[in-house]
C-alpha cells in the first residue's frame, strides 16, 4: 500500500514539474523570442528618428519654415529606411506613417494655420518619443491634463453650465488627439478602441441639453484614462490565468520540487526497510 502511495505521489510531482517547466518555458521564453525577433538596428534607427524629430519640433517652435521642411524630409527618409522590427506593432507603424503624412500636409499650409502646424509637430514628437521611451514617454505627462478636462466636464455639468461642458469636452478631444498616436504605439488596440468609443458616445451626450448623463459618464472616462496611463487603483492580488507570467510558475515549481523531494525521501526510506539503507548524500571523508 505504501509503495502504491509513493508511486502515486511521485507521478503527481512529476506531472507538476513537467507542466511547470514545459509551460513555463513557453512563457519565460516568450520575451527571449521577442528579443530575438527584434532587428539589431531597430533601436539605433528609432533613436536616430527621435533625434531628428526633436530637431523638427524645435524648428517649428522657432517658426523656421525652411529648416522645418528640410528636417521633415530627413524624418521621412529615416522612417522609410527603418524597420523598427520588434519595437512597434503594425498599427503603430501605420499611425507613425499617418502622423508624418499629416505633418507634411500641415507644413504646406503652415503660414495659414500655424497652430495646426504646431499641433502636428507636437503629435509627431510625442509619438516617436513613445517609440524610444516605452516606460516613461513624454505623452504620459498628459495624464493630469486629461483628468482635469474630465473633472471640468463633471463640475460644469453639476452647475448646469452647458457651454462649460462643451468647452471642457473640446479640450479633452484636443488633448486626446495629441497623444492618440502614442497610445496606439504603446497600448493594445482594444484599449484604444474602448476609449475612442467612449469619446464618441460622450460627444453625443454633451450635445444634448440634459446634463445629468454627463455626470454619469465622467467617472467611466476617468476609469478608462487611469487604465490607459497605467494608474489602476485596484489591481487584483492574484493574476488571472490569462495574465500568468514567470513569478507564478516560480510559485508552482517550489512546492512541486518540495513534494518531489519528500516523495523521493519517503520512497528511499521505504526501500530501506526492505534492503540495506543507502544515504541520499555520500558521507564526508
Amino acid at each position: 500500500m505504501l509503495r502504491i502511495l509513493v508511486q502515486w505521489s511521485a507521478g503527481i510531482s512529476a506531472f507538476f514539474l513537467l507542466f511547470g517547466l514545459g509551460y513555463g518555458s513557453i512563457v519565460w521564453g516568450s520575451s527571449e523570442r521577442a528579443e530575438d525577433q527584434t532587428s539589431p538596428a531597430a533601436s539605433i534607427q528609432a533613436k536616430a528618428l527621435n533625434r531628428e524629430v526633436e530637431t523638427l519640433y524645435r524648428l517649428v517652435e522657432e517658426g523656421n519654415l525652411q529648416g522645418a521642411y528640410e528636417s521633415l524630409r530627413r524624418v521621412e527618409s529615416l522612417f522609410e529606411s527603418s524597420s523598427f522590427q520588434g519595437l512597434v506593432s503594425v498599427e503603430g507603424i501605420h499611425v507613425l506613417a499617418e502622423t508624418i503624412l499629416e505633418m507634411k500636409e500641415r507644413s504646406a499650409v503652415a503660414k495659414l494655420e500655424p497652430k495646426q502646424w504646431m499641433m502636428s509637430a507636437g503629435k509627431l514628437r510625442l509619438a516617436v518619443d513613445s517609440l524610444t521611451h516605452p516606460e516613461d514617454g513624454i505623452w504620459l505627462q498628459y495624464y493630469k491634463v486629461i483628468r482635469e478636462d474630465l473633472q471640468m466636464m463633471g463640475q460644469s455639468a453639476a452647475k448646469n453650465d452647458h457651454a462649460g461642458v462643451k468647452k471642457a469636452y473640446a479640450s479633452l478631444q484636443d488633448h486626446y488627439e495629441l497623444i492618440r498616436p502614442s497610445l496606439i504605439i504603446q497600448r493594445k488596440p482594444e484599449d484604444v478602441s474602448m476609449i475612442e468609443s467612449w469619446l464618441t458616445y460622450a460627444e453625443g451626450v454633451v450635445s444634448k441639453p440634459d446634463l445629468a448623463k454627463v455626470r454619469e459618464i465622467v467617472p467611466q472616462g476617468e476609469e478608462m484614462i487611469n487604465m490607459l496611463f497605467g494608474k489602476k487603483k485596484d489591481e487584483p492580488a492574484l493574476a488571472s490565468l490569462d495574465e500568468l507570467e514567470g513569478p507564478w510558475f516560480g510559485q508552482l515549481l517550489i512546492p512541486a520540487f518540495i513534494l518531489a523531494a519528500l516523495t523521493f525521501a519517503a520512497y528511499r526510506k521505504y526501500k530501506g526497510h526492505k534492503n540495506k539503507f543507502h544515504p541520499l548524500f555520500p558521507k564526508k571523508l
